[in-house]
């Protein structure tokens, strides 16, 4: 384990809601500034989450292959904007919290996409580490990765014409077309709308009992729709 992140772990204790937040996502889901997590839906989330439970938030910044480890262990005691079958090990779940959707964004001079059979033997920019079970299943062998580090160099290396087409959330190329409006990106092809949940260690030393009413909480007095209009 990195010692950065030794020392962060280090930190945690009791009164403390420890969550995990992987460097290689992008807004709106995360900011990261110096290492450590600075904005985005799953800041904001864990703060209101923590401020519910008397719980100060802790955040530790994780790469992909530091995640299990860190959630099954208890270490940290959840990750958010994730889904069951994106993680390995046995997790408690919150409902479904964060509506999104999987997509594949083309630069504008790409043939347009009219299934996701058409990307068979292209390069299609993907995260490293990410699953994208659906593309597997359609492409089997001909599914050709240009994996790069986070959701941002994934955004950059089409955009700088090194591959015609990637994968992303919905949420995250409306955010960018957001910042960049002349941006020389469109949105081809959807092909898994979702919710997005929380994870949550069966290890953590905070009652999930006590978690699902602070979530339950959250979802009827309107505090996640209000996280979520921020970044629309």
């Amino acid at each position: 384990m990195p010692l950065w992140l030794l020392c962060a772990a280090a930190l945690a204790g009791p009164g403390e809601l420890v969550m995990l937040a992987p460097v290689d996502q992008a807004m709106p889901i995360a900011r990261f500034q110096n290492g450590a997590i600075a904005g985005g839906i799953v800041k904001d989330f864990g703060d209101v989450l923590a401020q519910r439970l008397g719980r100060r938030p802790v955040y530790l910044s994780a790469d992909v292959p530091e995640v299990t480890p860190e959630l099954t262990s208890g270490r940290a005691d959840a990750m958010c904007y994730v889904l069951p079958f994106w993680i390995d090990g046995d997790y408690n779940w919150s409902p479904p919290l964060f509506p999104d959707a999987e997509m594949i964004a083309a630069r504008s001079d790409a043939p347009h996409l009219r299934s996701l059979k058409d990307l068979r033997d292209k390069q299609v920019g993907t995260v490293l580490g990410y699953r994208y079970q659906r593309v597997e299943l359609v492409l089997g062998m001909r599914f050709k990765r240009a994996d790069a580090p986070s959701m941002d160099a994934n955004i950059q290396q089409m955009v700088a014409g090194k591959v015609p087409y990637t994968m992303i959330s919905e949420a995250t190329l409306n955010y960018q077309h957001r910042l960049h409006p002349g941006m020389k990106v469109r949105g081809d092809l959807v092909f898994s709308a979702y919710k997005a949940q929380c994870a949550f260690s069966q290890k953590s030393a905070i009652p999930f009992d006590e978690v699902s009413r602070a979530i339950d909480t959250l979802i009827k007095d309107g505090s996640i729709d209000q996280i979520l209009a921020r970044y629309r």
